[in-house]
């Protein structure tokens, strides 16, 4: 049995086009970062956040919690842990002020999206993720 020309191309052509939608289905699974749809207003004040408490881990090592609040002027001791000044933008509904230093240096600023009210965190290495739904 012999193909003809139109089938054959037809196949060859079938075959490509499933190619490249493997490629990159493939390439789409394999990115290791989330698709981070806010705002980048959002996302440089979690990066400020982020900043913030970095800049005070290192001046003070030894520390297991900060705070960050919008109502002190500038860094002061307040219940036994340093409150730093934090004034994000209106792209945050709401971030968790206290904030746990764990191994030192490790932690995750987390914020509510005002556009979008999903929750995120932003490590000390500027890592974002969605949190997960609790």
């Amino acid at each position: 049995m012999r193909e003809t020309k139109k089938s054959r191309f037809a196949n060859i052509v079938l075959a490509f086009c499933l190619a490249i939608t493997a490629m990159l289905g493939l390439s789409a699974c394999s990115s290791d970062e989330p698709t981070v749809t806010e705002s980048e207003a959002f996302v440089n004040d979690m990066k400020d956040a982020v900043k913030i408490i970095n800049d005070m881990v290192a001046q003070q090592p030894g520390m297991t919690q900060i705070m960050l609040a919008s109502d002190v002027e500038q860094p002061t001791q307040k219940y036994g842990m340093w409150v730093m000044p934090y004034y994000p933008s209106d792209a945050i509904k709401k971030f968790t002020m206290t904030v746990p230093i764990k191994n030192g240096s490790e932690f995750f600023v987390t914020c509510i999206s005002a556009a979008t009210d999903k929750t995120w965190q932003m490590d000390q290495d500027g890592k974002m993720t969605e949190a997960a739904a609790k």
